[in-house]
């Protein structure tokens, strides 16, 4: 078992459907060239071997110089069947990774060239603070997210190691999560959310939510860690953006399309700041960035043949694979700058860690039999990065970004929206209302709403 004496915080931050080739992939082109990523290729063998045929047109990877939009509603599907179409049938033991547009169902857009957008990929000038946390720490190009399905199932395996579903619904089904766990082994913890948490969507942690000890606002991270001594803040920092999927204040920051990712990219540099502000907390912490699964957007790599067996037969049929492979970057002093780790990983990756630092080496017998690596594996306690380089200047990239809205009240038309609109309810009928310290200015934005799914947009 890894000496995980000096990290004293594990920070975990999940961001929302991209893949790694849509945001880390040009790292192995031109003018960057990393030979040790394996991402994008200009070789005409590899740009014929992953060529999507969609309604006649041959679609290869592109760079897309637009962060800031996506059409408006185009969110590729990416439940359990959308994503086994993607990945096309198995051969010789791998999938072909060469359906991500012929997936997309005619009814989100038969437009050719919007569903050709999932092949699209951004460059540095493009991700800026992606670029700068790849360039300076160490990312991870064989992470996958945990099931070839969609955002509460994956989740649910970041947070527990198992899965009592295999697509969203509302409401999400009680099970154990880290939480649980860590308060089982006396662990401090504590999420910060700058919306609606995720697991407001699971009932029996509403009260929770509402207060303010294990769910305080996003605003509030900074000033704990200028306020409070590094021993004395929480031993695991959860940090959620905003869900475009949610009823939300401004933008929203968790990449998930239609929305671009440029405000997803100011979230991740509000985080790192936070983090590196105070060289007494940075020297001892670890922060983990990822994404929850890759929404549609095409990868190359072929998910391991990792099969994931249902918590209770029965539940639904066991998963082959792990899914798509996304993007993560390890933050620390404790990772060699500008590396990539080839390390099997998932997101179960970071349970085994906890269960190494606080568990006496286990966190469960699903998640330690689980052949895929711990974060452990990525860190490097040779020459720890004791001073954090500063974030480069986006004020430019930011400013260009269309107008903020004041409130966006998503129509609920998949599970997920459903899920949120669903534990808006929850959260007013117990007792939360305009006047809530966290929730009220966005339950008061929403009463003066005519309709839902207004979007008003500050002048």
């Amino acid at each position: 078992m890894p000496k995980l004496d000096p990290i004293n915080t594990i920070i975990i931050v999940m961001m929302e459907n991209r893949s790694f080739d849509h945001i880390l992939g040009y790292l192995s082109l031109p003018p960057v060239s990393r030979t040790d990523v394996d991402g994008q290729s200009t070789d005409p063998a590899w740009l014929a071997r992953f060529t999507n045929i969609d309604q006649g047109q041959s679609l290869t990877a592109a760079l897309s110089t637009n962060p800031y939009t996506l059409p408006s509603e185009f969110d590729p599907p990416h439940e359990r069947p959308n994503v086994a179409a993607q990945l096309g049938a198995l051969q010789n033991g791998a999938y072909p990774m060469n359906n991500f547009a012929g997936a997309i169902p005619t009814t989100v857009s038969a437009d050719p060239e919007v569903r050709r957008l999932v092949m699209d990929y951004f460059g540095a000038d493009q991700a800026p603070i992606s670029h700068f946390l790849a360039a300076n720490f160490t990312i991870c190009d064989r992470w996958f997210c945990s099931l070839p399905a969609g955002t509460q199932a994956n989740r649910l395996m970041a947070m527990s190691g198992f899965s009592m579903i295999q697509a969203n619904q509302t409401p999400l089904p009680e099970q154990d999560l880290v939480y649980d766990w860590l308060t089982a082994h006396n662990v401090n913890w504590r999420v910060y959310h700058q919306g609606v948490p995720f697991f407001a969507l699971m009932p029996k942690w509403m009260p929770e939510v509402l207060l303010e000890n294990h769910f305080r606002s996003f605003e509030d991270f900074e000033a704990d860690l200028a306020n409070t001594p590094p021993d004395q803040m929480p031993q695991v920092i959860f940090i959620e953006p905003t869900y475009g999927d949610s009823p939300h204040l401004g933008r929203s920051t968790d990449d998930h399309a239609p929305a671009g990712i440029s405000d997803g990219e100011e979230f991740l540099m509000q985080v790192y700041e936070a983090v590196t502000a105070s060289p007494a907390f940075w020297r001892n912490a670890l922060m983990v960035v990822t994404y929850d699964e890759h929404g549609g957007f095409f990868d190359h790599v072929s998910p391991p043949l990792i099969p994931t067996e249902p918590p209770q037969a029965g539940l639904y049929p066991a998963f082959p694979s792990l899914g798509v492979r996304v993007p993560a970057f390890v933050v620390s002093p404790f990772v060699q700058a500008g590396a990539a780790s080839h390390a099997v990983l998932d997101h179960t990756s970071m349970l085994k860690l906890l269960g190494e630092k606080f568990g006496g080496g286990s966190y469960s017998a699903v998640v330690d039999a689980r052949p895929v690596q711990s974060v452990s594996d990525v860190l490097n306690f040779d020459s720890p990065v004791t001073d954090p380089p500063a974030v480069p200047a986006v004020n430019a990239y930011l400013a260009a970004r269309p107008p903020a809205p004041t409130v966006t009240v998503p129509v609920p038309t998949t599970q997920l929206q459903q899920a949120f609109s669903d534990a808006i309810e929850n959260m007013k009928q117990h007792g939360a209302g305009p006047d809530h310290p966290k929730f009220g200015p966005l339950l008061q934005q929403m009463a003066v709403l005519p309709a839902p799914g207004n979007v008003t947009i500050s002048p």
